[in-house]
């Protein structure tokens, strides 16, 4: 049966053009609050038109419309184009969340239902996410914290207006290869003037797993740049599991910072879930979701035996002889089957998911199990049937066939039309 896709995380759209979306609260020039919403998609969401004389042009349309928590009521809102040209089809069809840009909005304190939409204004298509967050009334004395912002590091000299790394947003705050590369941002407000002791910063931050422990913790201290301090944490995350987790950071606001009525030290504390998803850098570590990848490959045996395993001992000692079995050359250190099958499963993460797990879908079950197609055809809608792409491999005398039944994109295996053997 085909794969189970993995249901779309809070802000990430479900249909076509799937995006991801995070609202953070920062603070303005003025010291009041306003909302950041990031954003991010594929272009291989968005349907290009050529235009002539050459290349190809996609256009969408993000609207943003901010509601009382409560009472529904709209209180503003905005819509927003965006164009994007290319040269050639190749660069039109770049799968990976390569579309990434931010909305401000400046709102009054309270709860909201932030609904955000994405409209295909060349495939006249349209999804939407929502996403829900309080804005405070701001600084109520004489230090604030903002918001954390998620996302991963760039290579030095990726932007040429940037001497140091760079925070690109993940708006999905989901992780899987580039775990390594995961950051955290925000900013310090500090309207005390500037003295000896004044002058650093101490911030704690640690990871918790989903049920609660703490997998990581750190001190670290951040030099105080005037009235406006911001902080850029780098925890090596590579250590970690498939899973779901929480980033929490931490600060110590000296006694009456906050207010006259204050005479205590106060900590301020924010917080975000993330995801870590399969990936070659969760190689080995055996978190309850780290053996599911395997059952692609697994007898049904092996699969029973996987649903029997209980404790961290049992299932990394099951993974590293699950792998040793298919090791073909098991004289040297390399296990070929091994590297193979996770480069698979980075591929499929990569190409086949968009807020999502890409090896749960379909196409990212075959890429696993078969590796990269022989031949591939892609059949355009048509008015007696919806689009499909067609898999062929060749060596394996195998064909499948990919079809998008509702058009929105999430293209699901069926059966071969010509008879050929499928999976």
């Amino acid at each position: 049966m085909p794969s189970e896709s993995a249901s779309p995380a809070p802000g990430t759209s479900a249909i076509r053009p799937r995006f991801a979306v995070d609202a953070t609260v920062q603070l303005g020039e003025e010291g009041k609050p306003f909302v950041r919403l990031d954003y991010r998609l594929s272009r291989s969401e968005l349907l290009f038109e050529r235009t002539p004389p050459a290349g190809y042009r996609a256009a969408y349309q993000v609207t943003v419309i901010f509601y009382t928590a409560k009472g529904k009521r709209q209180v503003t809102g905005d819509t927003y184009g965006r164009e994007l040209r290319v040269a050639s089809y190749n660069e039109a069809r770049i799968r990976g969340e390569d579309l990434l840009d931010h909305l401000d909005f400046q709102v009054a304190p309270g709860k909201y239902q932030i609904q955000v939409t994405v409209t295909d204004l060349v495939a006249e298509k349209t999804s939407g996410t929502s996403v829900l967050l309080e804005v405070p009334s701001g600084p109520t004395g004489l230090m604030w914290f903002s918001d954390v912002t998620l996302g991963t590091i760039a290579a030095r000299g990726a932007r040429p207006d940037s001497a140091g790394p760079v925070l690109t947003p993940n708006p999905s705050r989901r992780y899987a290869e580039n775990i390594t590369q995961f950051a955290a941002s925000g900013e310090i407000f500090d309207q005390r003037p500037a003295t000896g002791t004044d002058s650093t910063y101490r911030l704690t931050y640690m990871v918790l797993s989903d049920a609660g422990g703490s997998v990581l913790g750190r001190d670290t201290t951040v030099i105080r740049t005037g009235s406006r301090t911001p902080f850029l944490l780098r925890p090596h995350l590579g250590g970690l599991g498939a899973g779901s987790y929480r980033f929490q950071v931490e600060i110590s606001l000296p006694p009456g910072t906050e207010g006259a009525g204050h005479q205590k030290p106060t900590v301020i504390r924010r917080d975000k879930p993330f995801d870590i998803d399969q990936s070659p850098a969760t190689l080995g570590f055996a978190s309850p979701q780290s053996l599911d990848p395997l059952k692609y490959l697994a007898s049904q045996q092996e699969t029973a035996d996987m649903d029997r395993l209980e404790g961290e001992d049992a299932r990394r000692a099951y993974w590293e002889a699950f792998w040793k079995r298919r090791d073909p050359n098991p004289d040297t250190p390399e296990n070929e089957a091994r590297e193979e099958f996770y480069q698979r499963l980075q591929y499929a993460n990569q190409h086949f998911g968009a807020g999502g797990s890409g090896w749960k879908t379909d196409m990212g079950r075959v890429y696993i199990i078969y590796g990269r197609p022989d031949e591939v055809v892609r059949n355009p809608f048509s008015f007696d049937r919806p689009p499909e792409e067609i898999w062929y491999y060749y060596r394996d005398r195998r064909t499948f066939v990919f079809i998008d039944r509702d058009g929105f994109g999430r293209y699901e295996l069926t059966s071969p039309p010509d008879g050929s053997s499928g999976h």
